[in-house]
């Protein structure tokens, strides 16, 4: 290269240029972010309380039965994968029958069907 060649110029960008249709997508874009954002909470808190409702209602017939509140069966009829049929009815009818020699018992019938 000698000192008489001109030297060659970086070329220079003409800046960020969007039409007015992409500047309408940015502004929608922000616009739904910050509507989520800004949301997000309320709608949070309205959740809440709508699942929390269900847990203060004490009275209702098909709440869940809380932990020590159930009598839990003291045997269990096991079932084996190689079982037949027969077998199968056979022991769910031995439990069926345990169910209900305990039931009568104990005087409780709760928890045994």
């Amino acid at each position: 290269m000698s000192d008489d060649e001109p030297v060659p110029k970086l070329p220079r960008g003409r800046g960020l240029k969007l039409s007015k249709p992409e500047l309408f997508k940015i502004a929608l874009t922000a616009a739904i972010l910050v509507a989520v954002v800004a949301l997000a909470h309320p709608c949070g808190e309205a959740v809440s309380g709508f699942v929390m409702r269900f847990d203060n209602n004490q009275n209702a017939g098909s709440a869940m039965p809380k932990p020590g509140t159930v009598d839990m069966p003291q045997h269990y009829e096991h079932l084996t994968p190689g079982m037949t049929d027969e077998q199968q009815k056979a022991a769910v009818q031995r439990e069926i029958e345990r169910a209900k020699r305990s039931g009568s018992d104990s005087g409780s019938g709760s928890g045994s069907n």
